[in-house]
């Protein structure tokens, strides 16, 4: 038996992972009184001391990335006394290694600039020995999203695909006080009331309950309420989906953000007209599902190959690595 500490997103993409492989679910824990009987990803979360006195012979895992945050729930399964492995053999996005003809191919499109060689590198090495590997330090996340190598248009018209509670949005604001117009889509139903409630007075801000994808219809969707909810089938139902292709645009996208749980390859096929006629500036999560990290740049460049393409980790492991797109005239030199 697994007993994950942690009922955040890593915990959830751990459930993920292990259901799609026919794995047995593990028991989630946390150490917030308020999740306890909480259902996340079909599984309840229950109290560690009870955790403990229904499972002794279970293995631990502390299943969160953030440094200071891991240290904590490490020190309390210490304090516990039970058994326990690292987190990086259960995360999702390590299921596959990169096969050498990707590797090859990724390494000659990649943009050439020493952070992107590095932290690509970087990755490769630590998917071979995620245990023993000593990392390079990763990103500030504070420009997750923003880079500093990215020129600001004040007439830009901001994509949030994967809107969330707003997080972005207010931060896109933050940096870009002159744009154009903003168009967020969230189809979670508690997620977008917290996006709507956050961003009330908003100017030329447009927001859908869609779920963007390579298709026109309905998709099966996962509502959760936070940052894990996604396509697929779980304890939602179906929301409407659209590709970024068909949707009215009075203003073509300058700017597109993609972080939805796994959907990117699809949403990016369904946007390739817009890709291939304006050469938007791309900011893509690449660390959902582990080809992601090839898969994604090696689709951009298919569709578009005139970008440039930048790569940047922001987290602990294989999370929050983003690939950007970007065309030679959004483009300033790297620090």
């Amino acid at each position: 038996m697994i007993v994950l500490y942690g009922a955040g997103t890593t915990g959830r993409l751990i459930v993920r992972s292990l259901r799609e492989q026919g794995k047995p679910l593990p028991v989630l824990v946390d150490s917030n009184p308020a999740k306890w009987g909480q259902v996340m990803e079909g599984v309840e979360v229950i109290d560690p001391s009870a955790a403990q006195g229904l499972y002794p012979d279970a293995t631990w895992i502390a299943s969160i990335i953030v440094p200071s945050m891991h240290k904590e729930v490490v020190d309390e399964i210490e304090r516990l006394g039970v058994k326990t492995m690292p987190v990086w053999g259960f995360l999702p996005q390590r299921n596959a290694p990169l096969p050498e003809s990707a590797k090859d191919s990724l390494l000659c499109i990649a943009n050439p600039d020493a952070d992107t060689w590095n932290f690509l590198w970087d990755q490769i090495h630590f998917r071979d020995d995620p245990e023993n590997y000593r990392q390079m330090p990763y990103a500030n996340i504070a420009d997750i999203y923003f880079p500093e190598f990215i020129v600001r248009r004040e007439d830009e018209h901001y994509v949030d695909c994967g809107a969330a509670d707003g997080d972005t949005v207010r931060e896109f604001r933050k940096r870009w006080p002159a744009y154009r117009h903003i168009t967020a889509f969230e189809p979670d139903p508690r997620n977008r009331a917290a996006c709507q409630q956050s961003l009330t007075g908003v100017h030329s801000l447009n927001m859908y309950e869609l779920a963007i994808t390579d298709h026109d219809g309905f998709v099966d969707y996962c509502f959760t309420g936070d940052y894990s909810a996604h396509i697929g089938t779980g304890d939602g139902g179906n929301v409407k989906c659209a590709k970024l292709d068909s949707l009215p645009q009075r203003v073509p996208p300058t700017y597109i953000k993609m972080d939805i749980e796994g959907a990117e390859l699809e949403a990016l096929w369904g946007a390739r007209r817009i890709l291939k006629e304006h050469s938007p500036v791309l900011a893509i999560c690449a660390y959902h599902t582990s080809d992601h990290l090839w898969q994604i740049p090696l689709l951009i460049h298919a569709i578009q190959p005139n970008y440039r393409l930048y790569f940047r980790r922001y987290a602990e492991g294989s999370l929050e690595t983003v690939w950007y797109a970007v065309p030679l005239s959004r483009e300033t030199a790297p620090r």
